[in-house]
């Protein structure tokens, strides 16, 4: 069961891939900046296009987790990047599934705590390589069976999504990893061989929402974390960032969230 206010939950699913099988209860999130509720047998799934914030879980909400560093799922992310499945995800990231599928779900997240309860007693590198590579390929395998099944649910679907989608998808994918040290929307079309301006427009038309908006979301969201982590001073956030100095950090923060760094983590003390 978990608390209403931990916020562990919510810093876990952050830089990180997988899936969430939610198997009591409920929990209502802001995803992409609008409102969803998971319940009872179904899944969120958590890839580069999924932004999750403020998360309100009832008394009784359970769940089962396959969530982990975002570069464990890269394979995954990868195999789906020429498929309808990412672009599926940002519109509908929340999934029901058949009973048949979370007894999978179930058996396959039983095996998984075994793994990593091996992993905790391992007494050699050895050991701990061999076991963390279960880990990871178990970890893999069960993401790509859910996804393999929305594909099966969607009969109308293509079997390959078009070049547009596939550029946003890897431009998101990799401002995860850039974002401390790549804001300019100029960066990412070079990446993508496009003017700055054409690169915007494809954007824009796939997801609604422009290039530099998802730049400053993404930055946002992970600078509100570091800063409700008290082992970080701002001037160490704004180097982590790469600002040239605290003023620049604080601008870009204040011009983005509405109020400046210490305000907001002075709110979250106080809440």
């Amino acid at each position: 069961m978990i608390e209403q206010n931990d916020r562990n939950t919510i810093i876990d699913l952050w830089n990180k891939g997988g899936f969430i099988l939610c198997t009591g209860g409920q929990a209502e999130l802001s995803i992409n900046g609008k409102q969803y509720f998971l319940s009872k047998g179904e899944v969120l799934v958590i890839t580069p296009l999924v932004l999750i914030r403020d998360i309100v879980f009832s008394e009784d909400f359970t769940y089962l987790s396959f969530v982990d560093e975002l570069k464990v799922f890269y394979d995954v992310f990868n195999v789906i990047s020429n498929t309808p499945i990412p672009l599926s995800v940002y519109r509908k990231p929340i999934w029901p599934i058949s009973p048949i599928e979370e007894m999978y779900v179930i058996r396959q997240h039983q095996h998984l705590v075994q793994l990593m309860d091996a992993l905790a007693l391992a007494d050699s590198k050895l050991k701990r390589t061999l076991l963390e590579f279960q880990i990871k390929l178990l970890s893999q395998e069960v993401s790509l069976e859910i996804m393999n099944a929305r594909m099966r649910e969607i009969p109308k679907i293509q079997n390959k999504s078009n070049n547009q989608d596939l550029l946003v998808y890897r431009f998101i994918l990799t401002l995860h990893s850039s974002y401390r040290t790549h804001r300019s929307v100029a960066y990412y079309a070079r990446l993508a061989n496009l003017s700055t301006n054409h690169f915007s427009k494809i954007v824009k038309k796939v997801t609604g929402q422009s290039p530099s908006t998802w730049i400053s979301t993404i930055t946002i969201t992970y600078t509100k974390f570091m800063l409700e982590d008290n082992d970080l001073n701002i001037k160490q956030i704004a180097a982590e960032l790469n600002f040239p100095e605290q003023f620049t950090f604080r601008k870009y923060f204040k011009q983005h969230a509405g109020l400046s760094p210490k305000a907001y983590r002075e709110q979250i003390i106080h809440k």
